[in-house]
């Protein structure tokens, strides 16, 4: 990609401004603001709609190209010039390699490790080293000193060993007012940064050269400033505020430590005992930060383009459009609406557009995928571009380089597959942000009035946002979700709000914005689920909440009491349709098939682009026992399933008993309409392929028709829903 940007937002209202940040092999770059009409591009056989915005922008930009370095580290600024010195820092090396990485700097004194040993630097030159190995996963402790004279002592205590030594000579030193660097030596050049992978732990910096005896004492776990002098003496609390980005400095030598691209904080230091796994009952155990040199909050370019959004411009999705030569790039961003006007919210679920953004399996493990679709299916060409670049950070579904999972996303970067073009082989073309833009597209094809917001507008606004619109309407796959917006979707309903699920596999996973670095989202896996990693012991709490993370089920709030489904079986091999229930020849909900030929027992739903109809990819099923409502109907269920559509792990049976023969039961999606008092209901699909199914034959389909329908009705009726002639 000779062209890429990316903004400083997902979304904005009307009036305020988005910033635009580019990188460019050409000299000059054509802007253009452009609404988003509809998804596609020549692959996915279906032409991509847009309209040009009147915006008053310049004709041409200057191109530049851009760096980014990644690598999470800390940084701190020493008060005062050092001409002796004593560091000392816990490590565990989570990719040791032949290549040294630092683990403490103080301005050109790096303490550094290899998997060959541990060393200490003076700008280029070696000055101590330790030439024994160090194990992977295992904590150690590394100190070095060095005093007026020059004389160096290097030592390394690993617990249950002998402490080794060695000795050196640097010189006399002088340190002006020198940088402390955690994890870091300060180099940038761009790409993936020569930081060090794997944790630190309780970093101790000081204007003095201690004894021997005081390097033995740190090693034990002795409190460095009942060791040392606290005025001189650096001691970075890395256990204090885990959600922020700074940590403060019990000692004197420095104002405390900026933390920098998001490196896994709330994990357990080298003290842990094990008898607690919540970093908030036991902080002074959970004192290390997990490093990674992939790990990225900002990819730091400077802007380009500030542009003001009409007071004016209708609630929408639109994109700054820069082109140049054959190259062009659409960064998308959302204008929420200044007033509440129209009866309809579509709820883009922009936090699992992070979760996924960037996310790297495609091109990189394409024999694996031949596997999972029984078919080669290709991949988007950015997605090799991104295989090249991987500075610019991964997916919440991704691990890091060495093997730990990724469990922060930022939007302050380029993200690829949140683009109108992009196509997604899991679906043999539209998943997420294109996706959800064919539902865009089907409203506007109907008429009707609409506003759009997105994740962050809902966990921010909640029901303040949500109670001005009679229907609000989520997109495709809102997995990602915040206790708040929990709580906000099931006040809306319970208020007389009416919700339809236009999805699958939602309100899953516990989430939470990152306080410190608000552009980013946090996760941590647990150990149940869908998931290609799991949390390390003790390190299953969210950093930026202190919560327990992994599924909101296993907390009590399976997605069925909200939405009356609840995730349960997952495939990608093709997709089914459903059939009609008895239930729903019911008076009070029939309605819901007006205009569809299909009977009680009948099926429809089982044609559509992509994977072939309504009820594929992620599947939904009701269950009373996960929350499900009593009341709530079952209109239809999928059928017609292959073996290849399996259940996730959390819904796997249990005990002796063998499962039964053939498709297990619960691997189907389920369409459910219930009521709430005073007026609202819910109305779910239990499908992510549903809105691509409704696309099918130009949106003459019974998909589509079954849609339409259920937001007619619960737009425009005052009173209860489930009542004939309502």
């Amino acid at each position: 990609m000779r062209l890429v940007g990316y903004a400083d937002r997902l979304s904005a209202r009307a009036g305020e401004r988005v910033t635009f940040n580019l990188r460019s092999e050409h000299a000059e770059v054509r802007p253009q603001i452009v609404r988003l009409r509809k998804p596609g591009s020549p692959r996915h056989g279906t032409p991509l709609v847009e309209e040009p915005v009147d915006a008053d922008l310049p004709d041409v930009l200057n191109g530049r190209t851009q760096v980014t370095t990644s690598g999470s580290h800390a940084v701190a600024e020493v008060h005062r010039d050092l001409d002796s010195v004593g560091l000392a820092v816990w490590f565990q090396p989570t990719l040791p390699g032949s290549e040294p990485r630092p683990l403490l700097a103080v301005g050109d004194l790096v303490l550094d490790v290899s998997a060959g040993g541990v060393a200490l630097r003076s700008g280029e030159h070696v000055v101590a080293e330790l030439a024994t190995p160090v194990e992977e996963r295992h904590w150690a402790f590394a100190a070095a000193t060095i005093d007026q004279a020059g004389a160096v002592r290097l030592s390394l205590h690993r617990p249950g060993r002998q402490e080794l030594s060695a000795s050196g000579r640097a010189g006399p030193i002088r340190l002006n007012r020198p940088t402390i660097r955690l994890g870091s030596a300060g180099r940038s050049t761009g790409g993936l940064g020569n930081t060090f992978n794997g944790k630190v732990a309780r970093p101790v910096v000081s204007a003095t050269a201690w004894p021997e005896s005081t390097t033995t004492a740190l090693a034990a776990g002795a409190n460095p400033l009942a060791l040392l002098p606290a005025a001189t003496t650096s001691v970075l609390d890395l256990a204090a505020d885990p959600a922020g980005t700074r940590v403060p400095d019990r000692g004197g030598l420095t104002s405390g430590a900026a933390i920098r691209h998001l490196p896994a904080r709330g994990v357990p230091g080298p003290f842990w005992t094990g008898g607690e796994t919540d970093f908030r009952r036991a902080p002074a155990e959970f004192d290390a930060l997990h490093l990674h040199e992939d790990d990225l909050a900002d990819a730091g370019w400077e802007p380009d383009l500030t542009w003001t959004i009409p007071a004016d411009l209708p609630s929408g999705v639109y994109a700054l459009k820069v082109a140049a030569a054959e190259d062009v790039d659409r960064i998308p961003f959302v204008v929420t609406p200044a007033a509440h006007q129209a009866p309809v919210l579509v709820v883009l679920p922009t936090w699992t557009y992070l979760a996924y953004a960037n996310w790297r399996t495609y091109a990189e493990y394409q024999e694996e995928r031949l596997a999972l679709y029984g078919e080669r299916r290709g991949f988007d060409e950015r997605d090799q571009w991104l295989v090249e670049h991987p500075e610019f950070g991964r997916s919440l579904y991704d691990v890091h380089t060495d093997g730990s999972g990724v469990c922060y996303s930022t939007r302050r970067r380029p993200i690829i597959n949140i683009r109108p073009d992009y196509y997604t082989p899991t679906t043999r073309g539209f998943r997420h942000f294109a996706q959800d833009l064919l539902l865009l597209a089907w409203l506007d094809e109907r008429g009707e009035r609409y506003a759009v917001a997105t994740d962050d507008e809902v966990e921010r606004d909640g029901t303040a946002l949500l109670s001005h619109y009679r229907v609000v309407l989520t997109g495709s796959h809102p997995e990602y979700c915040s206790a708040g917006m929990l709580d906000s979707y099931l006040a809306h309903t319970r208020s007389g709000g009416r919700l339809m699920y236009l999805g699958g596999n939602g309100f899953y996973q516990v989430t939470a914005r990152h306080p410190g670095q608000p552009e980013a989202i946090e996760i941590r896996r647990g150990h149940a689920g869908v998931a290609t990693w799991v949390s390390d012991p003790g390190e299953e709490n969210l950093s930026a909440t202190g919560e327990p993370g992994g599924l909101w089920r296993m907390r009590g709030r399976a997605p069925n009491l909200l939405a009356g489904v609840g995730f349960t079986a997952q495939g990608h091999d093709r997709a089914s349709g459903y059939r009609r229930s008895e239930a729903s020849a019911d008076p009070a909900v029939s309605w819901v098939f007006d205009g569809v030929d299909v009977g009680v027992g009948e099926v429809f739903g089982d044609e559509g682009p992509g994977l072939g109809g309504a009820a594929g990819d992620e599947l939904d099923r009701a269950d009373v026992t996960l929350g499900t409502p009593p009341d709530a109907v079952v209109l239809a269920s999928s059928v017609g399933h292959s073996e290849k559509i399996v259940l996730v792990p959390e819904e796997v049976d249990h005990g002796y008993a063998a499962p039964p023969p053939g498709i297990h039961p619960k691997v189907r999606a389920d369409i459910v309409l219930f009521g709430r008092p005073g007026g609202g209901a819910v109305f779910s699909v239990g499908s992510i392929a549903w809105s691509t199914a409704m696309t099918h034959n130009g949106g003459d389909n019974d998909t589509a028709r079954v849609t339409a329908n259920v937001l007619d009705r619960f737009r425009d009726t005052g009173g209860p829903v489930l009542e004939p002639g309502a």
